[in-house]
């Protein structure tokens, strides 16, 4: 028949001297050593069970074989600098299309207000200044060109359309 330690309730043979769990001296076994006999106080502190297992020992670990082919030291990782992530080539981007785009406008626009019509002058140079300025922020030079000479026809268009309106009120 098992005996069930009362202390924590495993099951264990009945000649045992102590619980294989917790280490509970077993009150129905027969002494084997008259100390251990005198030693069976209920309120004594449990001692530590041992563990039938051994931990394994392994032998201390080797250093690695040299290679025959030496690794560069190893850096930490660097996250890229501020700028460098992201699309590559600006001058492919859509908005440096787009800003080409308004440069060639203003350039088209600037033309046709020295041309004809003084009034588009203003247009023409407040489209190119937009134009040169986010190309230059994007880092494009094409386009810029066409962006300049749309600055320069329009603002020759919006002096020339000023000068023909101050000279036609004085005569």
């Amino acid at each position: 028949m098992p005996y069930y330690c009362p202390n924590c309730g495993v099951s264990n043979a009945d000649a045992v001297a102590a619980c294989y769990n917790c280490g509970a001296p077993n009150p129905i076994a027969p002494p084997t050593d008259p100390a251990q006999a005198s030693a069976t106080n209920p309120f004594e502190a449990p001692t530590q069970p041992q563990s039938p297992y051994q931990s394994p020992s392994y032998p201390p670990p080797s250093p690695p074989a040299p290679s025959a082919y030496p690794m560069p030291p190893m850096t930490p990782y660097a996250p890229p600098a501020y700028g460098q992530a992201g699309f590559q080539y600006p001058e492919l981007s859509p908005a440096s299309w787009r800003l080409q785009a308004q440069a060639r406008n203003a350039l088209i626009i600037g033309a046709v207000a020295l041309l004809c019509c003084g009034l588009l002058g203003p247009i023409a140079l407040a489209i190119g200044i937009q134009a040169k300025n986010g190309l230059q922020r994007l880092g494009v030079s094409e386009g810029q060109g066409m962006a300049l000479v749309g600055i320069i026809l329009g603002g020759l268009a919006t002096v020339a359309w000023l000068l023909g309106i101050v000279a036609s009120l004085i005569s």
